[in-house]
């Protein structure tokens, strides 16, 4: 009965008060969760195939961050269900800003590109959001085109990218 208790007790603090270790996999995960938030809002841009789209951000996904398959699919799908779109670019932009450098966020940007270039084109919508999310990351607007520019200079729009110069 006493330890049932305790163990209870346990699991009560951990999870209102985590150690250290368990408060970084959620912050890593939480910055993961917003990155993939924002590029599946590029991804339902434009007219390509939502195949392509969800492909180009799972390929993202696992160069930014190293995700295994089966833990990106249930990220990339709960951020695309209806009830998950984001009303407000402000929670996921903040988190990144607060933990990612100028060069991550540089990367960032150039991942956007690469989901918006998935079919090949970049249209109208897809330019204005990765302007608009550049901004938000206070991406310097060299950066931004530089990036634009790698991504479309390529060739192979499937590559692996380099880091920001």
């Amino acid at each position: 009965m006493m330890e049932s208790f305790l163990t209870k007790l346990r699991g009560l603090v951990a999870r209102i008060a985590p150690d250290a270790e368990v408060r970084a996999r959620q912050d890593a995960l939480a910055v993961q969760s917003a990155c993939c938030s924002l590029m599946v809002e590029v991804a339902q841009l434009g007219p390509a195939s939502a195949e392509r789209k969800r492909e180009a951000v799972a390929r993202a996904m696992r160069e930014q961050f190293g995700n295994p398959d089966r833990q990106l699919a249930s990220m990339i799908e709960e951020s695309g269900r209806p009830k998950n779109r984001l009303t407000s670019y402000y929670r996921p932009v903040a988190l990144i800003n607060k933990r990612f450098s100028a060069a991550e966020k540089t990367r960032l940007i150039e991942q956007f590109w690469r989901i918006a270039m998935a079919d090949g084109e970049i249209d109208m919508y897809e330019d204005h959001l990765v302007r608009k999310l550049a901004s938000l990351l206070y991406v310097a607007h060299t950066d931004f085109i530089l990036a634009k520019h790698r991504v479309r200079g390529s060739g192979v729009l499937n590559q692996p990218m380099t880091a920001p110069h």
